[in-house]
C-alpha cells in the first residue's frame, strides 16, 4: 500500500469488521497533502498518530447505512467536480473521472497555515457535471438515491469531498482527553466536524430543505431530540450558537454548531445524529468506543507496516 500518496484504509478495514452489509466507508485519500499535514515531506511516510485521529473521526459516523452506488467512468461515461486544494486554501483542483467504490465516500485531505480564526473547512466540490448513461449520471449526481435536489429534496448522496485544516494552530492529536490544554484546538473534534459537512450539514439539499423562513430547523428527528424547533446559525450551515444536547447522558454543546473552545472535546450529541437521519443517513448503530478503534487502528498499521468551524477561545 502507497502510504505516501493514496488511500489510506485502514479505517474501511476496521468499520468492516463492526459494520452491517451498506455501512457508509469513508476512505481519506492524501494525494494532494502538499504541506505535509499528514505526511512527512522528507520521508514522504505517514505521520500516523494525525492519520490515526482522523480515521478516529471517521469511526463517529460507522453507524450510517444507505445504498450508495459506484462511480465508474469509462469510455462513454465521464464526470468531473471542482474542489478546494485541501493544502492550498484560495486554490483548486479540478478531478476527472475518478472512480467511487460502492457506499464509499472519497474524501481529499491537507491543510496549511491561514487565518487563526478558522479551524477547519469542509465541501463537497462545485461545477458537478456527468456525461454518459442515465444510471452513471445518477450515480455521480445522486448516488443513486431519490429525491436528493431541489427545495423539497428529502435524502442525500454524494461522491465525497475535500477538508482543509489550519496548520497555524498548535493542535492536539492525541487520543486521551484529560491532556487537551487551553492552548490547543482538538484536532478529532474538529475532523469529527468537518466529516459532519460532508455528510450534509450545509452542504445536503434535505439539510436547507428543512429550515423555515424563521431559521429554525424543522426536521421531525432533531425536534424529536430536542424537544423543539432548533435555531440555526447565521449562515445556515451549523446549529445556533450554544445549542446543547447530550452525548451519553452529558450535556454539552452540540457538535454541529458554528465553534468549539480549545482544550475541550465535543463528539457528536444524539441531537446532531438526529439532524443527520433528517438530512437522510440511516443511522442504526452506535459508534466504536474510541479506545477499542485506536487499539485496533495501531493493530492494523502493525499488520500492514462549505463550511468551517471557528476557534473560540475559553477564559
Amino acid at each position: 500500500m502507497n502510504t505516501s500518496k493514496g488511500i489510506i484504509s485502514s479505517a474501511a478495514l476496521i468499520a468492516g469488521l463492526f459494520q452491517p452489509a451498506d455501512a457508509i466507508q469513508i476512505e481519506f485519500d492524501y494525494s494532494y497533502d502538499t504541506h505535509g499535514f499528514f505526511t512527512n515531506q522528507l520521508t514522504g511516510s505517514p505521520i500516523q498518530n494525525r492519520r490515526a485521529r482522523l480515521e478516529q473521526a471517521a469511526s463517529f459516523y460507522t453507524g450510517f447505512t444507505d445504498h450508495l452506488s459506484p462511480i465508474k467512468p469509462s469510455a462513454s461515461n465521464h464526470w468531473s467536480v471542482n474542489i478546494a486544494h485541501p493544502s492550498q486554501l484560495g486554490s483548486s483542483i479540478s478531478l476527472t473521472n475518478l472512480t467511487v467504490a460502492e457506499n464509499t465516500l472519497r474524501i481529499f485531505v491537507g491543510g496549511s497555515s491561514s487565518s487563526p480564526a478558522v479551524l477547519g473547512f469542509a465541501g463537497t466540490g462545485w461545477g458537478l457535471s456527468a456525461t454518459g448513461s442515465q444510471m452513471f449520471e445518477d450515480s455521480v449526481h445522486s448516488r443513486g438515491q431519490l429525491n436528493t435536489i431541489g427545495e423539497d429534496a428529502s435524502d442525500y448522496g454524494l461522491w465525497g469531498g475535500t477538508i482543509w485544516f489550519n496548520d497555524v494552530h498548535s493542535w492536539y492529536f492525541g487520543e486521551d482527553e484529560s491532556d487537551l490544554s487551553t492552548d490547543s484546538p482538538d484536532f478529532l473534534t474538529t475532523a469529527t466536524h468537518e466529516l459532519g459537512h460532508i455528510l450534509g450539514y450545509g452542504e445536503a439539499d434535505s439539510w436547507s430543505a428543512a429550515i423555515n423562513a424563521d431559521s429554525f430547523f424543522t426536521g421531525s428527528s432533531a425536534i424529536a431530540a430536542y424537544g423543539e424547533l432548533i435555531p440555526i446559525s447565521q449562515f445556515g450551515a451549523h446549529w445556533g450558537e450554544d445549542v446543547l444536547s447530550d452525548r451519553n447522558g452529558i450535556l454539552q454543546e452540540a457538535m454541529m454548531d458554528p465553534s468549539t473552545p480549545f482544550g475541550q472535546r465535543q463528539l457528536p450529541t444524539t441531537l446532531d445524529y438526529a439532524g443527520f437521519e433528517d438530512i437522510g443517513w440511516q443511522v442504526t448503530a452506535v459508534p466504536l468506543p474510541s479506545s477499542l478503534l485506536f487499539f485496533l487502528s495501531g493493530l492494523l498499521s502493525f499488520i500492514g507496516g462549505s463550511a468551517h468551524r471557528r476557534a473560540r477561545i475559553s477564559l
